[in-house]
């Protein structure tokens, strides 16, 4: 990343959570982590925005990963010019170090708790922790459905769409927007730029602004049109020595990218859906690809599952509001018993050792 940029590495799917948090640090390449750990209300997003802060002091870029249970929170900060991340090694994705000293360091936050006032509420503890599972698993109930519906409608799409029409307009925009082959095969990583939250589906906007002049949005209602062309324009910016970010769809994650960031050409293609919307440089209409009364035979049924659908994720949040509401709670039980003076402490030591290094 050469400019800050915010995503998450998580996300809520259909087979429950969903990480990319392997793409978080390459040991092999001279990276190092932070691996924080410690139970719910420890301090472990407060302690990452502290070193956030510092390095916004200091003037040094990073990459943040929200929380997609939360967007409020922070679940990792990764600074590439130091090669060096921190990152929240708590379920739901647990990291635990690979080479212990030589490349991670754990920073234990529940070593600052006391643990006695929390034995004494076991019962209620308990009861916080089952009952906001059950949401989580409620919410990929809903989930599931939704992906069923989502599908169905990307397979009807799909059955109209002209893909040689497709790959020759990728062409064409790939020789504008990539140049020439660099005599290399560029680097993809994989980031969610949207996820389905509490707060409905949030998307990273910012994002696209930090990291792109040009952003491209592919106004597809259904989905399929406009999966074929990122993923074109995806294998002809990396035959082109480009690096690629592809960002998936948390209803899709293993579907391929449904939002593709160029960062060396400050280019990005992005999806808009009835879910998702953006705002762009220009717009390509999907339709231009499809046979338009095919689709149109298919329009009650799309209509349908496109509503349903929309309420399956509606759904999705709430359940995952109350999970929220739940994990807050339980948070408060923990910070009763916390030592937040020496975690800050701790944080500004980590901090300072981080951008000394």
């Amino acid at each position: 990343m050469t400019e800050n940029a915010v995503f998450f590495l998580g996300a809520n799917a259909p087979e429950g959570f969903h990480s990319l948090f392997s793409e978080l640090y390459d040991p092999l390449d001279g990276w190092q982590a932070y691996i924080l750990k410690g139970g719910p209300g420890t301090g472990k997003s407060t302690f990452l925005r502290t070193v956030a802060q510092a390095c916004d002091a200091k003037g040094v870029e990073y990459e943040t990963i929200r929380c997609a249970s939360d967007p409020r929170s922070l679940d990792a900060i990764r600074i590439e010019s130091k090669k060096i991340c921190l990152v929240d090694g708590t379920a739901p994705h647990v990291i635990e170090p690979k080479y212990p000293g030589a490349v991670e360091k754990t920073l234990e936050l529940g070593a600052f708790r006391q643990d006695a006032p929390l034995r004494e509420k076991r019962a209620e503890i308990l009861r916080l922790f089952a009952d906001n599972a059950a949401q989580h698993r409620r919410c990929v109930r809903f989930l599931q459905a939704a992906q069923s519906l989502s599908r169905d409608v990307r397979r009807l799409a799909a059955e109209s769409v002209d893909r040689d029409k497709i790959r020759r307009y990728a062409s064409r925009l790939a020789s504008r927007k990539f140049g020439k082959p660099r005599g290399k095969v560029g680097r993809e990583t994989e980031r969610f730029l949207s996820a389905v939250t509490p707060d409905g589906i949030y998307i990273h906007r910012e994002t696209l602004q930090a990291l792109c002049e040009e952003t491209v949005v592919i106004e597809d209602p259904h989905g399929a049109a406009a999966a074929m062309l990122t993923d074109e324009l995806r294998q002809y910016a990396l035959g082109a020595g480009l690096d690629v970010i592809s960002c998936p769809c948390a209803l899709h994650p293993d579907a391929g990218a449904q939002h593709l960031i160029v960062p060396e050409a400050r280019f990005a293609i992005v999806t808009q859906t009835p879910f998702q919307h953006f705002e762009g440089t220009s717009r390509i209409r999907a339709s231009r690809f499809s046979d338009a009364a095919a689709l149109r035979s298919h329009r009650s049924r799309i209509t349908f599952s496109r509503r349903t659908e929309k309420e399956l994720l509606e759904e999705a949040a709430c359940a995952m509001q109350d999970a929220l509401m739940i994990h807050n709670a339980l948070e408060e039980q923990y910070k009763a018993c916390m030592d937040f003076a020496a975690v800050q402490q701790l944080a500004e030591q980590t901090a300072q050792e981080i951008l000394d290094a």
